[in-house]
C-alpha cells in the first residue's frame, strides 16, 4: 500500500521523505512498516500475518499506481491514492479530480477478477460520487497485449477483458516500468466451415449446411498507445434522452472529436 495513517491520523503517502515512526493501515488499523529500497518502490507493508484485504499487493501494482499519480498531477489534476470508502466497501486505488470538480475512479487491476465484481465496484464509485471508474490492466495481467502486434490472434482468458472491451473503450494495459499507456481493441474472427451432403436411399438430396463458426475466446488485437488526460467517450448503450459514457483515456488522434469528462 502507498497511503498509511501517522500517530496523528494523518494521511501519508510513502513516496515522501518520511521518519522510520508509527504508521498504521487506514483500513484494519493495523501495524504497516515503511519500506523503501533501490529498485522497489515506496511502500507500507503491513505485519507479517495480518489478514487485510489490502496486504501483499505486487510490484508492479505500487508501480502503476505511482506513475498514474504522477502522469496526473502533472497535469492539473488533483489525487489522492488508495482513498477509502468503507460505506461501500471500496478502496480506490487512485481517485482523481480534473480541474473542473469531476471525479474519477482509476482501477489498478493485477491480478483476476469476476464481471460481476467489476459492476459491483463501479456501482459503488457512482454512489461515492465518481463521474466513472476507468479500469487498467497491470503488466503481470495483460502481459501478452504489450508484446501484441498488430492483428495478432490471442485468446482472452479472462471475461473481465472482454467485459471491458465490450463497453466500447477497449482494454488499458500500463506498462509501469516505461511509464506507457496503451489501449488493445479487438477484432472478431470467423473460421470458414465445410458443408456435408449425401443422398437417401431413393436418391433425393440431403444436405446440412455448417455455417461458419464466431470465435468467441480468441480475437484479433490492435494495440495502441495513449496519453493520461481523461476524457468521456459515449458507449453503445446511449440513446436519445438516456446517455450513457464511459471514462477512458485521451487517444491524441480522437482527441479533437471526444468530450471531457471535464465538460460533461
Amino acid at each position: 500500500m502507498l497511503v498509511a495513517q501517522s500517530a496523528s491520523g494523518e494521511r501519508i503517502e510513502a513516496a515522501r521523505d518520511l521518519p522510520a515512526d508509527a504508521y498504521v493501515c487506514p483500513l484494519c488499523a493495523g501495524t504497516v512498516i515503511l519500506k523503501r529500497g533501490r529498485v522497489k518502490v515506496a511502500h507500507f507493508a503491513h505485519a507479517p500475518g495480518a489478514t487485510c484485504d489490502q496486504a501483499g499487493e505486487s510490484l508492479a501494482h505500487h508501480l502503476a499506481k505511482r506513475v498514474l499519480a504522477d502522469r496526473f498531477r502533472s497535469l492539473g489534476y488533483t489525487v489522492e491514492l488508495e482513498e477509502p470508502h468503507l460505506g461501500v466497501a471500496r478502496r480506490i486505488d487512485v481517485a482523481v479530480t480534473v480541474p473542473t470538480g469531476h471525479r474519477v475512479a482509476v482501477e489498478v487491476q493485477d491480478s483476476a477478477t469476476s464481471v460481476a465484481e467489476m459492476k459491483r465496484r463501479n456501482r459503488a464509485d457512482r454512489r461515492s460520487g465518481f463521474f466513472g471508474t476507468v479500469w487498467i490492466f497491470t503488466s503481470n495481467r495483460a502481459a501478452r497485449l504489450l508484446t501484441a502486434r498488430q492483428d495478432d490472434e490471442i485468446r482472452i482468458r479472462t471475461r473481465s477483458g472482454g467485459f471491458t472491451a465490450g463497453m466500447g473503450q477497449g482494454v488499458f494495459v500500463i506498462d509501469e516500468g516505461a511509464g506507457r499507456l496503451w489501449r488493445c481493441q479487438f477484432g472478431g474472427i470467423v473460421r470458414p466451415s465445410e458443408s456435408y451432403e449425401w443422398y437417401t436411399e431413393d436418391g433425393d438430396l440431403d444436405g446440412v449446411d455448417f455455417p461458419d463458426r464466431a470465435l468467441r475466446s480468441t480475437k484479433t488485437v490492435s494495440r495502441a498507445e495513449v496519453g493520461f488526460a481523461l476524457t468521456s467517450r459515449r458507449t453503445k448503450y446511449d440513446k436519445p434522452g438516456s446517455p450513457d459514457f464511459a471514462v477512458v483515456f485521451a487517444d491524441p488522434a480522437r482527441d479533437g472529436r471526444e468530450s471531457r469528462a471535464a465538460q460533461r
